[in-house]
């Protein structure tokens, strides 16, 4: 596949930003942000995500042999300090904030009912703040709803560690049409991918299937966009050639996976940010940071900002 580039989101000022529990100092430029208060009610987003972060912890408290758990409450507990901190649209933590105490429940499965509860509603709610903003506000809430339901779907499936960050990330936002061809033309690529990673695996291998499926949701989206780019005025132009992975086989397979989710993900936070109309974008930023989460995939505090290496 063609090699990642780096891309951030525009802001005046060079600040802090948040991967899992670690920080990068990014070099963010462009637009002049919106005033703060059209940038949404990140005490709300606090509270919510502090409620979802007592439920996960509770459940590592009495289950403290399920790593799965802990690593969900850090992940929880980094979005947390950042929305309590003194400016969360760039991401910089509050200093010296206590989380507080764990819930209580009578069993791991009483604190999973409660975690999904009070995840989806954190979700939902900053998926509506993205729909209502602009610009780096709507990618600044839609990675949020996005890493939020990362988690949820980790109370089910598989979650992994958030990534390390890249100090070197910096991002531009651009016009719609550049946005949205850019989209395009990572779907294509996508679908390449995909394609490329079924020939790899064994015919017989379990895993067909799922490719198999991920191949028609990727088709079916390239679809969906290549319609919207007549009224958005795109001109989206296919790579048509890409780079594939030192060897062939089931491990080349998933690394095709993992590059091609995140270079979909990063793009669509992009358009997300470039748009006038983000709840057209933000669906496709939800299901291109969650889409391999059954393999463990994608799982980061931000999913959809540059922030690993």
């Amino acid at each position: 596949m063609r090699k990642l580039v780096k891309i951030s989101v525009a802001a005046l000022l060079a600040v802090s930003v948040l991967s899992g529990c670690a920080f990068s100092d990014p070099r963010i430029e462009g637009a002049v942000p919106a005033e703060p208060s059209s940038m949404g009610d990140f005490s709300q987003a606090g509270d919510d995500v502090h409620t979802a972060w007592e439920a996960v912890a509770g459940m590592a408290a009495l289950d403290p042999s399920n790593q799965q758990w802990g690593l969900m409450t850090e992940t929880l507990a980094s979005q947390w300090i950042v929305l309590v901190g003194p400016d969360p649209l760039n991401r910089i933590q509050a200093k010296g904030a206590d989380i507080g105490d764990p819930g209580s429940f009578a069993s791991v499965d009483d604190g999973k009912t409660a975690a999904d509860d009070a995840l989806t509603t954190a979700r939902d709610s900053a998926l509506s703040q993205a729909n209502s903003s602009t610009g780096l506000a709507t990618a600044f809430w839609a990675s949020l709803a996005a890493g939020l339901e990362q988690v949820r779907l980790g109370l089910s499936g598989a979650y992994d560690p958030a990534p390390k960050p890249d100090s070197n990330a910096t991002v531009t936002i651009v016009d719609e049409p550049t946005a949205l061809s850019e989209l395009i033309s990572r779907y294509d690529e996508a679908i390449f991918a995909i394609r490329s990673s079924m020939g790899f695996l064994d015919p017989a291998d379990p895993d067909q299937s799922y490719f198999k499926a991920l191949l028609s949701t990727l088709q079916s989206n390239l679809a969906d966009l290549t319609d919207l780019a007549v009224t958005a005025q795109a001109t989206p132009t296919p790579h048509g050639i890409y780079e594939l992975p030192d060897g062939r086989g089931h491990d080349a397979a998933f690394a095709m996976l993992a590059s091609t989710q995140k270079a979909l993900t990063e793009a669509s936070v992009v358009w997300a940010a470039s748009t006038s109309a983000p709840a057209t974008a933000t669906p496709y930023v939800m299901s291109n940071a969650t889409f391999a989460m059954d393999y463990g995939l994608g799982t980061a505090a931000w999913p959809g900002w540059p922030d690993s290496e």
